[in-house]
């Protein structure tokens, strides 16, 4: 959300200035999680990737509904043991609706 938005919204809003190193140290240790899954992820920033998880499925006899969901909940667990922050992680069959599902739920669905 824009800064003035939630100005307006919370007239008492304290804006924290970032610590760029340690939010890059951070992405370091969210994106080694992601990397068990897929080396090749694409990374959309700090904070974002794309994974292609098809081999992973394939791989570990998990590539049906049931094991996209159990491995979309243990990405999500192994973020949230390694860094203690919550995930948004979306499966599907292509980036576009894998970024739709991702928003359901936010910020930890």
């Amino acid at each position: 959300m824009p800064g003035f938005i939630g100005r307006r919204l919370c007239p008492h809003l304290v804006f924290v200035k970032p610590n760029y190193t340690k939010y890059r140290e951070v992405s370091e240790d969210f994106k080694a999680v992601l990397k068990r899954y897929d080396l090749k992820l694409e990374s959309c920033g700090l904070d974002e990737a794309n994974l292609d998880l098809t081999e992973f499925l394939i791989d570990n006899n998990l590539d049906n509904h049931l094991g996209r969901i159990f491995v979309a909940t243990q990405i999500r667990e192994q973020i949230f043991n390694s860094i203690r922050m919550t995930a948004s992680c979306g499966v599907a069959c292509n980036r576009m609706l894998a970024k739709i599902c991702s928003e359901l739920n936010k910020p930890n669905g």
